[in-house]
C-alpha cells in the first residue's frame, strides 16, 4: 500500500513540475499533455508490477492459511497442487484496473490544463485542482483513494481465491472439511450483512459451516469466498472478511486460523 502511495506522490511531483515550468500558452498544451501522459503511464506500469508481486505473495499466504490447521491437527497427507491459472486471471484483471486508473488521471488532468490555457481557470486554481499533495481535495487525492481501494480489494481477492482452491483440494483427502465466514471489520466500509454471514455460517449458526464446494449466500448473492468476483462491487470492495476451514473435530485449530485471518 505504502509503495503505491509513494509512486503516486512521485507522479504528482512530476506533473506539478511540468505545470509549473511550462509557459501557459495554448501551443504548449500538446507537450504538457505528453509529459503528463508519460508520468502517469510510468506510475501505472510500476504500480501494476508491484501489485502483481503482492498478489503472488498473497496467493501463497492464502494456501498457508488452509494448511496451518491441517498441520495443527496432525494431518500430513499430501494435498493435491492447485492450479495457478486463477492467479493469472486475477492479476490481469488488477492490471486492467491500474491502467484504467492511469487513463482516468490523464483525462482529468488534461481537462484542467485545457481550462487553464483557455483562460477559464487561473494556473493556481488548475494546480489546486490537480493536487498540491495527496491529502487536500484534488484529482491526486482521488487517485490515492482509488489506488488504496484497488490494492486492498485485489490483494485480498487473491488471498481468498487461493484459500478456496486450497480448501477444495484439501477436501479430497480430509473428509468432512467445511468452511465458515469470518467477519473482518473494515472501517472503510463496515457491512452488517457480512457480520450476519459470520454468525450464520459460524459454529452454532444456521446453517453453520458449509461444505467447501458450496457458496455462502450474502445479501442474496452466492459467493464462494469473500471478495468473490461473482459478487457485486458493493458486496466485495474493501471487504476484510475471510473464509476459513472448519472441521467439527478440530475447533482449536480453527480458532487459531481465525486469529491469523
Amino acid at each position: 500500500m505504502k509503495r503505491a502511495i509513494r509512486l503516486l506522490a512521485d507522479a504528482r511531483k512530476e506533473v506539478a513540475a511540468t505545470v509549473a515550468s511550462t509557459e501557459w500558452k495554448a501551443y504548449h498544451l500538446p507537450q504538457m499533455k505528453a509529459a503528463i501522459e508519460r508520468a502517469m503511464q510510468e506510475f501505472a506500469g510500476k504500480y501494476g508490477t508491484d501489485l502483481r508481486d503482492v498478489q503472488r505473495g498473497f496467493w501463497d499466504q492464502g494456501m498457508d492459511l488452509v494448511d496451518m490447521p491441517l498441520r495443527e491437527v496432525g494431518i500430513i497427507r499430501a494435498i493435491p497442487e492447485i492450479d495457478t491459472a486463477m492467479l493469472s486471471v486475477l492479476q490481469d484483471f488488477s492490471t486492467d484496473l491500474v491502467q484504467g486508473l492511469g487513463r482516468d488521471a490523464i483525462k482529468k488532468i488534461s481537462q484542467e490544463l485545457s481550462l487553464g490555457l483557455l483562460g477559464e481557470k487561473q494556473p493556481y486554481d488548475v494546480m489546486k485542482a490537480v493536487g498540491r499533495n495527496l491529502k487536500d481535495k484534488s484529482i491526486f487525492k482521488s487517485l490515492a483513494h482509488r489506488a488504496e481501494t484497488i490494492t486492498r480489494t485485489e490483494a485480498g481477492r487473491v488471498l481468498e481465491a487461493a484459500g478456496q482452491a486450497r480448501k477444495e483440494a484439501a477436501a479430497t483427502v480430509v473428509p468432512g472439511l467445511k468452511k465458515q465466514w469470518y467477519y473482518g471489520h473494515s472501517p472503510k466500509m463496515p457491512r452488517l450483512s457480512h457480520l450476519a454471514a459470520a454468525q450464520a455460517y459460524g459454529p452454532g449458526g444456521d446453517p453453520g459451516p458449509i461444505p467447501v464446494n458450496e457458496p455462502f449466500i450474502v445479501e442474496g448473492e452466492a459467493l464462494m469466498y469473500p471478495r468473490d468476483p461473482a459478487g457485486s462491487a458493493k458486496n466485495t470492495i474493501n471487504c476484510g472478511c475471510a473464509s476459513i476451514p472448519y472441521h467439527e473435530d478440530w475447533d482449536a485449530a480453527t480458532e487459531d486460523i481465525a486469529q491469523s485471518a
